[in-house]
């Protein structure tokens, strides 16, 4: 018995290194992919008729219609808001502090957290809202 000696056409082309290096470069851009940030805690934001998207360097803190406060993804509570607002401004090195609080929650924990920011030397308080939806006739 003798054998044949396979031609090229009969052969193929060998998709092995192709295929590795698609998957490569799919763990690659999986990896390097900037996810953003956003709180845990779910609060309905209170609406305004003019309302502008917040730029995302500067901090932000999420309370809760409960009271619970989320500092730029780290829960807080009053007790220690002061000291992560502190480090938090370190870090990002910002002096605006943007304040998402639940149409719900009650009215002196947003004093306190204004209070907390300007004592730290945030200078610039914004309060986040949604934007109101045109009423149609």
């Amino acid at each position: 018995m003798a054998r044949k000696k396979k031609t090229w056409e009969e052969r193929g082309i060998d998709m092995t290194p192709m295929i590795d290096c698609v998957f490569q470069l799919l763990i690659f851009f999986m990896v390097t992919t900037v996810f953003a940030v956003q709180s845990g805690l779910k609060v309905d934001l209170p609406q305004a008729a003019t309302s502008d998207a917040p730029p995302e360097k500067d901090l932000s803190i999420t309370i809760s219609e409960k009271g619970e406060m989320d500092l730029n993804g780290t829960p807080v509570t009053l007790d220690n808001l002061e000291e992560q607002l502190r480090i938090q401004k370190d870090i990002f090195g910002s002096k605006v502090l943007i304040i998402k609080a639940d149409k719900k929650t009650p009215h002196g924990i947003v004093v306190d957290v204004m209070d907390a920011a300007k004592i730290v030397g945030i200078d610039q308080l914004a309060i986040a809202t949604d934007k109101e939806e045109e009423k149609k006739e």
